[in-house]
């Protein structure tokens, strides 16, 4: 059951500044039920961000708000 939810999401993987991990996280949760973030490599920040497809233009507008303070570059996957 968990598989077949997990590949009807839309995934964005980003590197931010891995300082800012538990930042992003907060964010991320108070947004309730937008992302499910996972950390890819914590060492580099590198982060798996998993939601659904209609949702893509909320997720990437609220890290476009923080994009400075997390310094996100998104990772072509």
């Amino acid at each position: 059951m968990m598989e077949i939810m997990t590949n009807s999401l839309a995934s964005l993987r980003i590197r931010i500044d891995p300082e800012q991990i538990y930042f992003l996280k907060f964010i991320l949760e108070a947004y309730d039920n937008l992302t499910i973030m996972s950390t890819v490599d914590r060492i580099e920040g590198v982060m798996e961000l998993k939601y659904p497809p209609e949702l893509e233009q909320d997720v990437k507008g609220v890290l476009q708000g923080m994009a400075q303070r997390l310094k996100l570059e998104e990772i072509n996957s």
